[in-house]
C-alpha cells in the first residue's frame, strides 16, 4: 500500500492586489508570493472549553466552545515587490486581503485575513529574511483541483470551402475553469472579431486561403491557454 500525500514543492502563495471582502475576492486580480516564500504553516483557533460537569457527572466534562481566529504564518526571503509590498500594506493600513494557497495537485485553500504582524532579519553570511503573521477572517474555503484544460473538439488537418460558400471552423473545451475566452489566429495574425468557440464567416473569399488555429485560454486566477492544431484552409 503507497502513501498519501500532497507535495509542497511549487506551492503557489497568492494575495489579491488590493484589499478584498468575501464578496470581491473570487474576482480580485492576485498577485504571487511564491518565489519568496520557504514556508507556510497554518494553525487552526483553539476553541474555548464550556464546562457542563453536572453533579452525575463522575469526572469533568467540557464541550467545544467558540474558536479563536486561524493564523497562518509565511516565513522566506525579504523582497521588494508588489506582492511583498501588498502583506506590508495590508500591516500598515490594518485592512484585509484575500489570499491562496494552492498545492501542486491543485487542491488548496482561499481565504481573508489581515497580517498582524511582520518581521525582517539581517545577518551575516545569509539574506535578509522575512516573516507574516496572518489572522484569518472566518473559515479557510478549500479550493479543489479542477481538470486540465484540454480541447474535446479539435480542428481538422485540411478543411476544403467553395469560394461563396460559409466557412466554419469549431473548437471544444473542457476542463480548466470557465469561462473561456477563444482567440482565432490565420497565418499567426489574429483574426478580429472572431472571439467565439465557432469561427464563422458567411461568405467566404480566396483571400481567406490560409493557416488558421484557435487558442482557448481559462479565467483561473494564473490563466491557462492551449492552441488548437493547424487547419489549412482551401478556398475553391
Amino acid at each position: 500500500m503507497s502513501s498519501l500525500f500532497e507535495k509542497s514543492q511549487l506551492t503557489k502563495i497568492l494575495i489579491s492586489s488590493l484589499p478584498a471582502t468575501a464578496a470581491t475576492m473570487d474576482a480580485a486580480t492576485y498577485l504571487d508570493l511564491t518565489c519568496t516564500i520557504k514556508e507556510a504553516q497554518f494553525t487552526g483557533g483553539q476553541k474555548q472549553d464550556i464546562d457542563v460537569t453536572t453533579l452525575c457527572s463522575t469526572e469533568q466534562e467540557n464541550i467545544n466552545g467558540l474558536p479563536a481566529q486561524s493564523e497562518i504564518s509565511l516565513s522566506g526571503n525579504f523582497y521588494k515587490n508588489p506582492a511583498q509590498d501588498a502583506l506590508r500594506d495590508a500591516y500598515d493600513n490594518d485592512t484585509t486581503y484575500a489570499f491562496q494557497v494552492i498545492f501542486p495537485s491543485g487542491n488548496g485553500f482561499k481565504f481573508l485575513a489581515e497580517v498582524r504582524q511582520h518581521t525582517w532579519s539581517s545577518g551575516t553570511n545569509g539574506v535578509v529574511t522575512a516573516t507574516f503573521s496572518l489572522r484569518l477572517k472566518g473559515k479557510p474555503t478549500p479550493i479543489d483541483a479542477v481538470a486540465p484544460l484540454v480541447l474535446t473538439t479539435d480542428l481538422s488537418a485540411t478543411q476544403m470551402v467553395t469560394a461563396g460558400s460559409a466557412l466554419t471552423l469549431t473548437v471544444a473545451a473542457s476542463g480548466g475553469v470557465t469561462p473561456y475566452t477563444y482567440k482565432w489566429k490565420k497565418g499567426g495574425t489574429v483574426v478580429s472579431g472572431q472571439t467565439a468557440a465557432t469561427f464563422n464567416k458567411a461568405s467566404s473569399v480566396a483571400g481567406d486561403a490560409g493557416v488558421y488555429t484557435c487558442e482557448v485560454t481559462d479565467s483561473a486566477p494564473s490563466p491557462v491557454t492551449i492552441t488548437s492544431a493547424s487547419c489549412t484552409v482551401t478556398i475553391s
